[in-house]
């Protein structure tokens, strides 16, 4: 009788702890809203994703820039990755492409691919920065370098036509 006691309890405990180490993926939007609600920033995050890909929830640009805001406040790199996306396309906030330079520079810096692409484009164009292609090109080949297909693509095709 103490050794199934013992198993039930272990299950128990088992079960809590997956329950606990479940993956923001894993997690149903009410569950996340009111993780996040109670201050959670890796739920905020995953909010943020959801809403602004439509991946397990409907597109909503607000919500999206809601979550972001919170997820992003704490300089997480991949939140403000997403915040910028959202500033870049000026989706849920007015376009601000200085705004999204920001963000993005301080994403490369902790090393988001994305974030690196995205500031070659910004310096190719000069969108919110003062146009410079060697900048374009140092955040290009630093983006390829680290394996990231787009970037790697991306070089490729600037290759093919010189």
């Amino acid at each position: 009788m103490n050794t199934l006691k013992c198993c039930t309890h272990v299950l128990i405990f088992l079960s809590l702890v997956s329950c606990a180490n479940q993956t923001a993926m894993e997690k149903s939007l009410t569950q996340l809203q009111e993780e996040a609600g109670e201050g959670n920033l890796n739920s905020a995050h995953a909010l943020c994703y959801r809403y602004s890909t439509g991946t397990e929830a409907p597109m909503d640009d607000r919500l999206a820039f809601q979550w972001c805001t919170m997820a992003a406040a704490t300089q997480n790199p991949k939140s403000l990755t997403l915040l910028a996306d959202l500033y870049y396309q000026g989706k849920g906030v007015e376009q601000d492409y200085h705004k999204a330079a920001k963000m993005y520079y301080i994403a490369a810096q902790n090393g988001v691919e994305k974030a690196m692409l995205m500031l070659y484009h910004h310096y190719h164009n000069g969108f919110g920065v003062a146009k410079d292609e060697t900048e374009a090109k140092y955040y290009l080949n630093r983006a390829a370098s680290r394996n990231y297909v787009p970037a790697m693509q991306l070089k490729q095709q600037l290759l093919l036509a010189e």
